[in-house]
């Protein structure tokens, strides 16, 4: 049988253990309390708000042309029988480009000179019969009516020979229209012929761009040109070599609108061009259209209250959070650039912005900006 001394043994081992139970859930309640108290202030990543010279830029691509071009084409239709030039090709004004078989002219040409000899011959035999004529009124022999009408025939055969010289003229003319010309000095840039082909009248033959100035040409998008401020500066560059740059202005902007690609073409005015740029180089402008101070935070800092932009800040004493309404300029690549909102010096919350609310505690991590 137990005795009691050993029940009563018992019983203070059973109070001690229970004491030691209820201690430790105590300390293990208190050690969660403080975690969670430290779990409800949100540690959060800010950023210093400061103005930066916001440079809005814009690029594109194009090509180097001539600023004036001629569409050269023949006169009258026929069959190409010779091409002296191709694309890309160095020519002089009056160089002969292209020729179309003349034998139909040169037919034209002796009908036309068959045709003077012949009224040549009428008149000189009016002549002869009008100076016989007025030789024998003189002794009475023939009447004035006679001797005027020799004048109206001599008069008739001088029309038609004069006629007989403008239809060889032109057909001279006409002989001359089978060679193509080149109208100034320049490059060959288009070729629409083969030899053998035949051509009609006015259809273009060859492209000539003339030597002189140049121009830079783009397609632009016709939004890009709504606003229309004059850019800044203009710079127009190589593709292929970047530090080869001129300056460059607004020559021309079409009126006409591409519908197939939605562009406006736009020329530029390249004085000074390096030989570098040659005729169909590809290039690029570089053109700043406007410079300003502005904020530019990341694009993670973005919020939205009431459907509108916002972004959170950190007030620098109280380390509470408040939510500001943002105007946004633009977005770039990583960053946002703001046209109104945030004061420089601010502290931007950039991450944790997920869960946060008006007026909640928060701590910044450690290297933070501050």
């Amino acid at each position: 049988m137990v005795n009691q001394s050993q029940r009563l043994q018992g019983g203070r081992l059973r109070r001690v253990t229970l004491f030691a139970a209820f201690s430790v859930l105590a300390l293990s309640s208190c050690e969660g309390d403080n975690k969670k108290t430290e779990v409800d202030v949100p540690q959060v990543t800010v950023e210093v708000a400061k103005l930066d010279r916001d440079v809005l830029r814009a690029a594109g691509t194009g090509e180097i042309k001539a600023q004036v071009e001629s569409e050269l084409s023949f006169k009258l239709s026929g069959r190409v029988i010779e091409r002296q030039v191709g694309v890309g090709d160095r020519v002089t004004a009056g160089q002969v480009l292209a020729t179309l078989d003349p034998t139909e002219q040169l037919a034209d040409i002796q009908s036309a000179e068959a045709g003077v000899s012949a009224q040549d011959a009428t008149l000189r035999k009016a002549s002869s019969i009008l100076n016989r004529r007025k030789t024998l009124i003189q002794t009475g022999a023939l009447s004035q009516q006679e001797v005027d009408s020799a004048q109206q025939e001599f008069l008739s055969a001088q029309k038609d020979l004069d006629a007989a010289k403008a239809r060889l003229e032109t057909a001279q003319e006409a002989l001359k229209q089978t060679e193509l010309r080149a109208d100034a000095d320049g490059t060959i840039t288009a070729r629409n012929v083969e030899v053998g082909q035949v051509v009609q009248a006015s259809a273009t033959v060859f492209t000539l761009a003339h030597d002189g100035a140049r121009d830079a040409v783009f397609n632009v998008q016709e939004n890009a040109l709504s606003t229309g401020a004059e850019p800044i500066s203009l710079n127009v560059s190589l593709l292929s070599r970047p530090d080869i740059s001129v300056p460059a202005k607004i020559r021309e902007v079409s009126p006409t609108l591409d519908r197939s690609l939605g562009t406006v073409r736009v020329k530029l005015s390249v004085e000074n061009a390096p030989p570098e740029m040659t005729l169909g180089a590809a290039i690029v402008a570089s053109v700043v259209l406007a410079q300003q101070d502005r904020i530019s935070i990341p694009w993670q800092s973005i919020f939205s209250k009431e459907g509108n932009p916002a972004v959170w800040v950190v007030d620098r004493d109280a380390l509470t959070t408040a939510l500001k309404p943002v105007k946004i300029e633009r977005y770039d690549a990583d960053r946002v650039v703001l046209t109104s909102g945030i004061e420089p010096g601010e502290l931007v919350i950039v991450d944790g912005v997920q869960f946060l609310r008006e007026n909640q505690k928060v701590a910044i991590l450690k290297g933070a900006a501050q």
